[in-house]
């Protein structure tokens, strides 16, 4: 089984940093998962939240906003880091206002990471889609600049939404591997589970399946995934959300047979997996 790093090893340092990243493989994470959405000038960068102030500095840069949106990357060049969760994680937060705000170009073209693993999960498709704004080619645009294929590079594109996925894998291809990210509350708008209808749609169209971890606790989804050829895969395993001791919580979700974890302290969960392997 293999542990990806979440966000990069986000328990440890800031968020969709480059430091995080290169921590997370350091650590001896087989993936880091990243972000990425768009500035004003329509350029890839790393961040989850639209909004800038959830894991920025942005608010004391004097900018004349806080949405990634409505700044370009110029702009955004003196922003920083900060960690999304200070109180539980006071180490993290001794980073507060050191590391920049990576580009997808920088990330790709790290060569610290080449023939590593990048898992890119594309944010809010449907609302660059609305808005006119070609999030899917200017992510594509990227990968092919980057000649990730000869440098080794492994890449793995997901997304909570069917469409915008669907339309990743048709324009972008053969360059990566395509996966569907579901959450209970986040599922196409016919259904309100995971049946063996959406999972064979799911079969058809791309690669895996990523589901937080409450949907395969207590059902056979691993099994019914996997008798449909997919990868299948678990988000996220973080000490803060442990379900009673972390190790045995740890244990429990290693435990259910998927392909792969995310996870934001990786090297704890690499350990469980050695332990019971």
């Amino acid at each position: 089984m293999e542990v990806f790093g979440h966000r990069g090893a986000c328990g440890y340092l800031p968020e969709n940093t480059m430091e995080s990243f290169e921590l997370a493989f350091e650590l001896g994470c087989s993936a880091i998962e990243f972000d990425v959405v768009l500035t004003k000038d329509l350029v890839t960068v790393i961040r989850h939240d639209r909004d800038f102030s959830i894991t920025t500095d942005i608010a004391s840069r004097n900018l004349a906003s806080v949405m990634v949106d409505d700044l370009e990357l110029a702009e955004l060049s003196q922003v920083r880091a900060t960690e999304r969760y200070p109180d539980s994680r006071a180490e993290s937060a001794l980073q507060n206002g050191k590391y920049s705000i990576p580009t997808l170009r920088e990330v790709l073209t790290n060569p610290k990471f080449d023939g590593k693993h990048l898992i890119v999960e594309l944010k809010y498709g449907k609302h660059y889609k609305e808005a006119g704004i070609d999030m899917i080619g200017a992510v594509k645009q990227e990968i092919e600049k980057s000649n990730a294929e000869q440098r080794g590079l492994k890449l793995t594109i997901e997304a909570f939404e069917f469409s915008v996925l669907r339309e990743a894998k048709k324009r972008i291809g053969d360059l990566a591997k395509y996966v569907f990210l579901s959450a209970p509350d986040m599922l196409p708008e016919e259904y309100d589970e995971l049946t063996d209808d959406l999972l064979d749609e799911i079969a058809e169209n791309f690669d895996g399946l990523s589901v937080h971890y409450s949907m395969i606790l207590k059902s056979d989804l691993v099994e019914r995934t996997k008798q449909r050829g997919l990868s299948m895969f678990t988000y996220t395993a973080r000490t803060e959300t442990a379900e009673g001791e972390v190790r045995a919580w740890f244990e429990r979700l290693a435990s259910t047979g998927v392909d792969g974890i995310f996870c934001d302290q990786p090297d704890l969960m690499i350990d469980v997996v050695r332990s019971l392997a």
